[in-house]
């Protein structure tokens, strides 16, 4: 038994690598994918372009575009008129736009009327930028205008300063996108490579008529699922250790957990996303139509993985379809153990339901192999 996998494992390595194409796209496509994602999404979103329309020109106006520029989320530029900004966002030349009015410093002194009200406009058809543009904007607001109101209260009563509210961030003290985004991106095109390489195995044998030959040797179906995946979990896991080591000491996500527990775990959940490659490559005809479906699947993954939309704010059918992907679970468990260094005990959930759905899908692969031994 074991000579029969071993000569079909180095059957398997042999034919990738007689590939001149395929090997050097399997070995250093994922690492220059996932480079260019996470140094593409890595990045905060500042310096918005920002139109300043100044109509009082004086010098608590002057300090409120000062702000804007030490907060470096917004590049602020003077117009001249409401037309200009409206010209201005029309034509992309601005993401935001700050109005300040007539009578501004005069009512931070406490000397009008009213309170002013600084008008803040955002472009809403980049989502990302508006709501940065907002949030930044609302934050600068409050505190440029909280300056004057102590020195308002210090000045005639000698009045304590407001609460003093104290904020504490837990697992992602700065607060950066990328060590949410980059550890999702890993566990995609972990997932998505993984699973298309074994997609390919077996339809490849059917495509080139000799996997009638495999069918009647002494090799059983579980062997031959065996031994097709162990070239691709080899691969799979190799470009997961080069692309974590990319993650933490290029990209500066930290690594808080055991990584010992999460080597061990990475294999068993690359092992089970190689069954999702298998099982299509069991049933499709050619590489094309067994690549094509794998897409499907991977598409279909990203949105119920939580990776492209929470799983917590889709519709509870939804969310109860989203637990027969095992990225969402991992997912779960790699931030888990990379941001807030948790162990088993805490997401010990997950990794049964992974085990679970390993157990279920290489179930099924083998009895489809078996169809195809009947057939």
């Amino acid at each position: 038994m074991l000579y029969r996998m071993r000569t079909l494992i180095t059957k398997e390595f042999i034919q990738l690598f007689r590939d001149r194409l395929l090997a050097p796209f399997v070995l250093l496509g994922p690492l220059a994918e996932l480079l260019m994602i996470a140094w593409s999404t890595s990045q905060g979103i500042d310096h918005l372009p920002t139109a300043v329309l100044d109509m009082d020109l004086s010098q608590a106006s002057r300090g409120l575009v000062v702000a804007m520029e030490n907060a470096e989320t917004f590049d602020p530029y003077y117009v001249d008129s409401l037309d200009q900004v409206t010209d201005d966002i029309d034509g992309g030349r601005a993401l935001a736009a700050w109005v300040i009015p007539a009578g501004f410093q005069a009512g931070l002194e406490g000397a009008g009327a009213d309170r002013p009200q600084v008008q803040l406009i955002v472009d809403g058809s980049d989502v990302a930028s508006a709501q940065t543009a907002a949030e930044s904007g609302q934050g600068l607001a409050a505190s440029y205008g909280g300056q004057f109101s102590v020195q308002a209260l210090n000045s005639t009563s000698g009045a304590a300063a407001p609460l003093d509210m104290s904020l504490r961030v837990w697992f992602n003290e700065e607060l950066k996108e990328s060590n949410f985004m980059i550890p999702s991106e890993l566990g995609f095109i972990a997932a998505a490579i993984s699973a298309m390489l074994a997609s390919m195995v077996i339809a490849r044998e059917r495509e080139l008529g000799t996997l009638e030959q495999l069918v009647v040797t002494p090799v059983t179906p579980g062997q031959l699922v065996i031994g097709k995946s162990v070239m691709a979990v080899s691969l799979g896991y190799t470009l997961f250790l080069l692309m974590l080591g990319m993650v933490v000491w290029l990209f500066d996500v930290p690594m808080r957990g055991s990584l010992p527990l999460l080597m061990v775990l990475a294999f068993i959940y690359i092992l089970v996303e190689l069954g999702w490659g298998l099982m299509i490559s069991s049933v499709a005809r050619t590489q094309m139509q067994a690549l094509l479906i794998c897409f499907m699947v991977v598409m279909v993954m990203i949105i119920f993985s939580g990776y492209a939309f929470p799983v917590d704010t889709m519709p509870p059918f939804m969310q109860t379809i989203s637990n027969i992907f095992p990225l969402k679970h991992w997912l779960i468990i790699f931030r888990g153990i990379l941001l807030k260094g948790a162990g088993l005990d805490v997401f010990w959930r997950e990794f049964l339901a992974i085990l679970g759905l390993g157990v279920v899908i290489y179930s099924a692969t083998i009895l489809l192999m078996r169809r195809t031994r009947l057939d």
